[in-house]
């Protein structure tokens, strides 16, 4: 290996981006110099990048604060200066770049601009390829800055820096340069693909003549032919004299497998980003069934870790120590990760009725408004001590009285006072069996209720009954 083969290969601290993703990059196997503008126009490589960059870019991230509960979305600016981090960019297009950078080359870089109180202003972001990160001796980083007319040195405090998979533990290495040798092969794939529609899709042919052609006859033929090359004159006629024979060459299993191929560098490149096919619309061996599935992995296998990179880089260059203590950076995948109407409809229902999901949360999944009283958690009555089944079936007992009481009110009380009377007796005698009591000691329950019907029943007497009536009974007992 000569010198300046290793210099092009071997990446350090101190070897800029954009010299290994510079045009002197090396041939590959194929013979195409792969670079980042190259890759770009490889089709599989821009739909990764554009799949993964725009599916985190639209992602709710939030910075949130611990409780005693758990958590809550936190006050803090951090919230507003993540969805407009500059004068220029929306929150979407920043972080729409930052991940474009981190798929292509690694890394992404972004100047902090703090205000006159030292509080973080702006977020502007850095060309990756223009950057060059070196140690101090005391273990801190220094980034050197070489865009033209941009250039200047960083310490480690002005910058956000978001890596991908490292191999010397600081700076990520480049996924394009780890995947080159089947981007050049896609490239090379394509160059091919190209000659051959240019030339009418057509393999080469031979030409045969019993005699030798005269120079003026020679370039009459050459002119015929490269008039007749391209897809637009395929299968045109040709006029062939003086005897002149033409016989086609038969296509080779080389390339009668060019498409095969072709499909082959797809699925190769979107192994290196952990994309589904079906997410690039190679759609030959997807079905309906697993379709599904293949979507919610992507959530889980390709964007999460590098949510989790995003979200870790948030805690430690945009946080300070103490704030560190109770916040954190979190995005919300929920709209993601959601399956089937039924699916999801028998994931709620059990999360609900075991207990552990609240109602208002199960609206907060699915995009509605919060409704009062499903802020509190059902407790599943097989999961319950003794005492707490107990209660809760005297609660239901009691509910299922008033419930009944309220109703033969609503029903009779056209009727007099006397007929209630009648009524209290049996509703009391059946309280007190539901209840396991004594029937003598939900005689003054009765009583002060034939006391406030004396007059007649109204509206707001049924309403206060329906509001009171199972306090009442409970202070009873």
């Amino acid at each position: 290996m000569n010198w300046l083969t290793r210099l092009f290969s071997n990446a350090t601290l101190k070897e800029p981006e954009w010299w290994r993703q510079s045009g002197f990059a090396r041939p590959t196997g194929s013979g195409q110099a792969v670079t980042v503008d190259s890759a770009m126009r490889v089709s599989a490589v821009y739909g990764c990048v554009r799949i993964i960059s725009e599916a985190i870019a639209a992602l709710p991230v939030k910075i949130y604060e611990k409780t005693d509960d758990g958590r809550e979305v936190s006050g803090h600016y951090l919230n507003n200066l993540i969805n407009l981090p500059n004068s220029i960019q929306t929150g979407f297009e920043l972080r729409e770049f930052q991940l474009s950078d981190l798929l292509l080359r690694g890394n992404s870089y972004n100047q902090k601009v703090r205000t006159n109180r030292g509080q973080l202003g702006e977020i502007i972001p850095l060309y990756s390829q223009h950057m060059n990160v070196d140690k101090t001796r005391n273990g801190k980083l220094i980034f050197d800055y070489q865009e033209t007319g941009s250039a200047r040195v960083f310490n480690q405090d002005e910058i956000w820096r978001i890596s991908g998979r490292s191999s010397n533990g600081v700076t990520g290495d480049s996924p394009i340069t780890q995947a080159k040798e089947a981007i050049g092969l896609a490239l090379a794939l394509e160059e091919h693909g190209a000659a051959l529609f240019k030339n009418g899709t057509q393999t080469g042919a031979v030409f045969e003549i019993p005699v030798t052609l005269s120079d003026t006859a020679f370039d009459h033929l050459r002119k015929q032919m490269a008039e007749k090359k391209g897809s637009s004159h395929a299968h045109e006629d040709m006029i062939l004299e003086g005897g002149l024979t033409r016989k086609s060459i038969a296509m080779t299993a080389e390339d009668s497998q060019f498409i095969e191929t072709r499909k082959f560098t797809i699925a190769d490149i979107a192994r290196f980003y952990r994309v589904p096919l079906h997410k690039l619309n190679e759609m030959s061996a997807a079905t309906f069934s697993n379709i599904e599935h293949q979507s919610i992995e992507f959530v889980t296998d390709t964007l999460t870790p590098w949510m989790v990179r995003i979200e870790s880089s948030i805690y430690r260059d945009l946080l300070t120590p103490k704030e560190r203590e109770k916040l954190y950076a979190k995005h919300s995948v929920n709209a993601l990760l959601r399956g089937a109407t039924k699916e999801r409809s028998d994931f709620y229902k059990a999360g609900i009725n075991d207990g552990w999901l609240k109602a208002n949360e199960v609206r907060g999944y699915e995009d509605l408004n919060k409704e009062a009283g499903l802020d509190t958690f059902r407790q599943p009555l097989n999961t319950t001590t003794v005492g707490a089944k107990e209660q809760q079936m005297t609660d239901a007992a009691i509910s299922n009285l008033v419930e009944m009481e309220v109703k033969a009110l609503k029903q009779d009380k056209a009727k007099s006072p006397q007929h209630f009377v009648d009524f209290y007796a049996r509703h009391l005698t059946k309280a007190a069996n539901m209840l396991a009591i004594n029937k003598q000691d939900l005689i003054p329950y009765g009583e002060a209720r034939l006391k406030a019907i004396e007059t007649g029943i109204n509206d707001n007497l049924l309403t206060n009954i329906s509001a009171n009536a199972a306090d009442e009974m409970k202070a009873i007992l």
